[in-house]
């Protein structure tokens, strides 16, 4: 009876205990999405960006997980979807340092939408303040 009673809490602490330095070998490791960002954020970027980039961030990480790991979405795709999302907010130089690759076609333009976007919304503004 005494034994029994050493062996479940042994092997509870056991099991604790390999949870946690499987925890911290991850920790260890950060994932491809996670360098990216640090890499994004060690950049020279203005408060609006540094919000949208970890706004972006964030959001993808939640996606992350709701798809559990088995699922048809993969890692690559997360880091596709971020790479796409922070292009809009990084211009060409950023980009380039942050990823070491310059921005495909389909980058480029989201970029000029957003500022296209930003010009608008700017004009509008204008325009308000000039029919007061």
């Amino acid at each position: 009876m005494i034994r029994t009673s050493r062996v479940a809490p042994c092997l509870f602490f056991t099991a604790l205990l390999m949870s946690l330095l499987a925890m911290g070998l991850e920790a260890r490791n950060p994932s491809c999405l996670d360098e990216l960002f640090q890499n994004i954020d060690r950049q020279d970027l203005d408060s609006q960006q540094r919000i949208a980039i970890r706004a972006v961030r964030n959001r993808i990480r939640e996606e992350q997980l709701l798809n559990p790991p088995g699922s048809s979405v993969n890692s690559q795709q997360f880091v596709s979807e971020f790479l796409l999302c922070s292009s809009g907010v990084l211009d060409d130089r950023q980009f380039q340092l942050a990823t070491g690759t310059a921005k495909n076609p389909q980058q480029q333009l989201r970029y000029e939408l957003r500022q296209l976007h930003t010009e608008i919304v700017r004009v509008q503004s204008l325009i308000r303040r000039m029919n007061r």
